[in-house]
């Protein structure tokens, strides 16, 4: 089986945090929709024609050429507008760009000029647009991010989030897999994406998120009163290894939407229809849906009230989420699961203080559980939020619940109780968390 290699992170939401940057991958879909943002590339494009040698060929081959360089410049000048406008994205944020001279594939863009991607990001260069940061072994692809200058000139031209657009397009349904090799330094678990050939379940998965995506992109999302980047959300599903045959039962989670990695203090920002949100998920998710895969029932207790860690209930999370997730015994503390515990403790201790907590389902510490109980709560989540849109309920997708606005929580509770009763056969605990506002009049 063909391996593709991947020209942005598989897997991931298109997002990679690389030492002191976030990568965010380029968008090939993404272009310039408002008559600000067109004129602002009108603009570019005139000085790199102006600066450029003539073309050689006939004319239709002088035509074919310059719409494959208006098509990279749009939708390079569309991505670096989102880079440098998005209020959530980080003041480190660059742009991911594979240069590679490779043959699309099901994941990419058919008609996207990859072969002169290379020469038109130094044109650009040249040109004061944006600044490059070369390709490492490895470690990151080529990266770029908007200069100061192009910043003035979005000011100056009056663009907004609202003027970049996004073509139909792009797979909604991604395969990775786990390649086997070791990561590089401490860079995530290398994944490749894989080839695969539509089925009646493929079909029907890629329709759905489709289908979700529509829905969202008409649903006046905004951040800070900003209409944001058009939704365009995918499910990715895993396999172990790429020898396996295509399957869609591992992770399968929704990533891309801009709202899930955002910090929970800037949750206060949204707005659906002008409405403020409510914050809804199911109480300790994973750790229902294990215990509801080997008892078959959920304990009406909190999963994560550990003796030794009450003071401490994000390390008992993310512990108890660690143990569940890895595919070997844990012998030492990821950073950030290090810095959410105690002083003392370490990975032999979490893993005594869960098993005595958790007996039931200690044995599927360390068993590489996590990935098909992923599964299951992509599902669940994907019912509820079709449920959702049938009803004209517009939410917020993240791993274990969603966001609506305040005038639809009631309902999209219950409807999350009924839909998690139908799938697992019991309804899962729903609860809302408390989106943190700043006080009035505070600065």
């Amino acid at each position: 089986m063909t391996i593709y290699p991947p020209s942005r992170p598989a897997g991931g939401a298109g997002e990679e945090r690389r030492g002191d940057f976030t990568s965010v991958f380029i968008d090939p879909w993404l272009t310039c929709q408002g008559d600000t943002l067109k004129t602002l590339t009108d603009t570019i494009m005139s000085r790199l024609s102006a600066a450029a040698p003539r073309s050689p060929g006939t004319r239709a081959a002088r035509r074919d050429a310059l719409a494959r360089k208006e098509l990279a410049v749009s939708s390079l000048v569309a991505n670096l507008a989102a880079v440098a406008l998005s209020p959530h994205a980080a003041p480190s944020t660059r742009l991911g760009v594979s240069t590679a001279k490779i043959k699309a594939t099901r994941y990419d863009r058919a008609d996207y000029p990859r072969r002169i991607l290379a020469e038109t990001l130094a044109a650009l260069e040249t040109m004061g647009v944006l600044k490059r940061y070369p390709y490492l072994y490895k470690q990151f692809a080529t990266t770029v991010e908007p200069t100061e200058a192009f910043k003035a000139d979005l000011e100056r031209h009056g663009v907004r989030l609202r003027d970049i657009g996004r073509e139909l397009g792009g797979e909604a349904v991604w395969l990775n897999a786990r390649t086997g090799e070791a990561p590089f330094g401490s860079n995530p678990m290398p994944k490749a994406l894989m080839p695969y050939s539509d089925t009646e379940e493929t079909m029907r998965l890629r329709s759905e998120v489709q289908r979700l995506n529509a829905f969202l992109n008409d649903s006046a999302m905004t951040f800070d009163g900003e209409p944001q980047v058009p939704v365009a959300l995918r499910r990715t599903f895993l396999l172990r290894s790429p020898q396996d045959a295509p399957a869609f039962n591992l992770n399968g989670r929704l990533v891309g939407g801009w709202w899930q990695n955002l910090k929970s203090t800037e949750r206060h920002r949204i707005a659906i229809a002008g409405e403020p949100i409510a914050d809804l998920d199911y109480s300790s998710c994973f750790a229902m849906l294990a215990y509801l895969r080997v008892t078959g029932s959920i304990p009406n207790s909190d999963a994560y009230d550990i003796p030794g860690l009450e003071e401490h209930r994000q390390g008992a999370k993310l512990g108890l989420l660690s143990l569940l997730s890895r595919s070997t015994e844990m012998r030492r503390l990821a950073p950030e699961l290090k810095a959410a515990l105690p002083e003392g403790w370490n990975a032999q201790r979490l893993h005594e203080a869960m098993a005595r907590r958790h007996p039931a389902i200690a044995g599927c510490f360390g068993t590489d559980i996590g990935v098909e109980l992923m599964a299951d709560e992509s599902r669940l989540l994907m019912a509820v939020l079709l449920e959702l849109e049938r009803r004209g309920v517009s939410a917020q997708g993240l791993h274990d619940g969603l966001q609506v606005r305040i005038s639809d929580r009631e309902e999209a509770m219950e409807v999350m109780q009924v839909v998690s009763a139908r799938e697992l056969g019991q309804a899962l605990p729903v609860r809302e968390k408390a989106v943190r506002r700043p006080a009035v009049g505070a600065a």
